[in-house]
């Protein structure tokens, strides 16, 4: 498969694109710089550019797959992205994979992660999830602990907005995972300020997280569900969201059936309304007394039907009188 064939096919194929996924991770070397230029085409766009079809969200976890430590800057910019430019582009992933790529994909630096996390014009889910991303690193021995509870210590003078904001929850959970009970009291004040909404989390699930974390500090999360796993293989990743399963193509299909029936069910309705509602015309009205009849007869109008209708009309002047 052709380079530009593999970009259209994830570009506009519908549901999980497997031959063209297949086909880019055994073409990397051809399609990395295809990839990268994407991103770069994407966080240089305008709204309306940024609002045209696009591979981002296959490319994204192809490149977390492939541990592609060049992308980690570009898909960091590209995570500073506002809300309504990125979550089209990434969907559901900014809450379920983006901490697991940006985790497989780091470099060492951690700077790019600190930046999304501090920008108050990125999504809030993102920037939540970045806290946790750094917490995976610490754990996973790919950065400094010290340096990961310093930034989080430091991020409650300066972590914007200071009111109920998502980032709130993550930067509470990466200091659960890392253990920082030395931070607790600027938790429990997170909590009372209401930066981290009630319907979100409770001070007594952080005191539980910061418990299991002192006790395991190597695997301080479950670890049946993989959510602090670096991200996989896309196939297999992707293949169990609901948005790529038979069954919501399946439903996808009822919905569609469901919409023309009532489409057709409300045309139906709509031309018997006019129908009820259309004025009933005398068809004898232009019939000239002494013209041939309309019925045939040969016999003059006023000799043959005139006397009939008119019959019926005195009839319904009665009717409507005795109503």
């Amino acid at each position: 498969m052709e380079p530009a064939s593999i970009l259209l096919r994830l570009t506009q194929e519908e549901g999980l694109p497997r031959a063209a996924l297949i086909a880019a991770s055994e073409q990397r070397a051809e399609m990395l710089p295809l990839f990268l230029a994407e991103i770069e085409r994407f966080i240089a766009a305008d709204a309306a550019e940024r609002g045209r079809p696009t591979p981002l969200f296959f490319i994204f976890h192809l490149l977390g797959e492939w541990r592609e430590t060049s992308a980690y800057r570009p898909l960091a910019r590209l995570l500073r992205c506002a809300d309504d430019g990125l979550h089209p582009v990434l969907g559901d992933a900014s809450t379920i994979t983006t901490h697991r790529v940006m985790a497989a994909v780091f470099d060492g630096d951690p700077r790019p992660l600190y930046d999304i996390v501090l920008d108050p014009e990125a999504d809030e889910f993102v920037r939540a999830r970045m806290c946790e991303t750094l917490a995976m690193l610490a754990v996973l021995g790919r950065l400094d602990r010290g340096e990961a509870a310093r930034f989080l210590r430091d991020s409650w003078t300066s972590l914007e907005p200071r009111h109920s904001c998502y980032v709130w929850t993550g930067w509470t959970e990466a200091i659960a995972m890392l253990g920082l009970a030395e931070l607790q009291p600027l938790v429990k004040e997170a909590f009372d300020r209401r930066f981290v909404h009630p319907s979100w989390t409770g001070y007594h699930y952080f005191e539980s997280d910061l418990e299991r974390a002192l006790q395991n500090p190597a695997a301080p999360w479950p670890q049946d569900d993989g959510e602090y796993t670096l991200f996989g293989n896309t196939i297999d990743e992707l293949s169990s969201w609901y948005c790529f399963t038979e069954e919501y193509i399946q439903d996808r299909e009822r919905a569609h059936r469901r919409n023309a029936e009532r489409v057709v069910a409300n045309t139906a309705a709509y031309a018997h309304y006019l129908a009820a509602i259309t004025p009933v015309r005398n068809p004898l009205r232009a019939v000239g007394r002494n013209d041939s009849c309309p019925c045939g007869s040969g016999r003059k109008y006023k000799k043959c039907c005139m006397n009939e209708a008119r019959g019926e009309g005195a009839r319904s002047s009665l009717l409507a009188r005795a109503g």
